[in-house]
């Protein structure tokens, strides 16, 4: 699928994956991927393996040509370890029993210590790197939000290429496809079995919920995975513009799978508030054979007098559950005004 940022078809569908995405990274017989130490610098006049006659080369020599090009733009001394380049993300995302070999445009890199001028270069001598962005040691986006508190904002910077990537969470039904823009998204990357896709599967197989309110949506994981196990009414909620944008891109990039025949756009997120915790506002709705998603920006505090008739079955996935969990007051008041179940993952 085309990416909605960049143009390029670099989005992965669910449809594209065959029984065992980890293939996409796996090594031809050809391949000789060698691991390297990241705590020891990369020798500046070493010469890079390039890639294998499949087109793909390991996540190491990748990273040990970024280290070079970063020595010539003179962003680094060369006495550092190959470790401080930053955190890499590979696109899709996925978990995997070895490391990777990279096709062209699969890796994000994200860093605090590469500079525009540098990531320029590296993004057009490396052609695995799908973009670096600027990353600060703190998660992007507001946090956990309340209503009529101003909350600070953390954002991360684009500096070359592009940060829309998927994520792919497996679940009973086959892979979950969520879309994310990592420069404005905190890292949540892929772990075999994912606890909170699973916690999903198991209340809705439990309850059987006519409407599954996903209330801290993110890039629609939850509402998701629920909307693949059959909920015919999903209603998903973020205050976050980042969020909500990805939840959209999550949205289309499942639309076959789920049956969805028709997508509209209410309003341009981008041209929102970057944090709304308001009433709600409907931004996109998809219909299609016995699936009908409500996707809204706001404060789920204000949700309840549209929501969908039926059983239901509201998910919370704040980043502090610690705190969320010991907030009885709110949790028996959503009870009473929503009805139906609650759980946190």
């Amino acid at each position: 699928m085309k990416c909605s940022c960049c143009g390029e078809d670099h989005i992965i569908c669910p449809g594209d994956l065959s029984s065992r995405p980890s293939v996409l990274f796996a090594p031809c017989p050809h391949c000789r991927p060698k691991a390297r130490s990241k705590d020891l610098p990369v020798d500046p006049n070493e010469k890079i393996t390039g890639p294998c006659q499949c087109n793909r080369r390991s996540l190491d020599d990748v990273m040990a040509e970024v280290y070079q090009v970063l020595v010539k733009e003179r962003a680094l001394s060369g006495t550092e370890p190959l470790s401080k380049l930053g955190t890499p993300l590979i696109c899709p995302g996925m978990f995997l029993r070895r490391p990777p070999v990279l096709p062209r445009r699969s890796l994000l890199l994200i860093s605090d210590i590469i500079p525009d001028s540098a990531a320029k270069k590296v993004y057009e001598q490396v052609p695995e790197l799908l973009g670096i962005v600027y990353h600060s040691h703190e998660f992007p986006g507001p946090g956990d939000v309340i209503s009529g508190h101003e909350s600070a904002i953390r954002e991360g910077r684009l500096l070359s290429g592009c940060d829309v990537r998927a994520d792919i969470f497996l679940s009973g039904r086959g892979p979950v496809v969520v879309i994310k823009k990592q420069a404005d998204m905190h890292i949540e990357f892929p772990k075999g079995i994912d606890p909170k896709v699973i916690s999903v599967e198991e209340q809705v197989r439990r309850l059987h919920p006519d409407v599954f309110i996903d209330a801290c949506a993110g890039p629609g994981t939850l509402g998701i995975t629920a909307a693949l196990f059959g909920v015919p009414e999903i209603i998903m909620c973020d205050v976050w513009f980042a969020s909500v944008w990805s939840a959209i891109q999550s949205i289309r990039v499942n639309k076959i799978k789920l049956g969805i025949s028709e997508i509209r756009i209410y309003e341009d997120i981008t041209t929102r508030l970057p944090v709304y915790s308001g009433q709600p506002v409907l931004i996109c709705e998809a219909r299609g054979n016995g699936i009908h998603i409500l996707l809204y920006n706001g404060s789920y505090e204000f949700l309840g007098p549209d929501l969908p008739l039926g059983r239901r079955l509201t998910v919370f996935d704040p980043f502090d559950k610690a705190a969320f969990r010991k907030n009885d007051p709110f949790l028996t008041y959503w009870t009473e005004k929503i009805g139906g179940e609650v759980f946190i993952p």
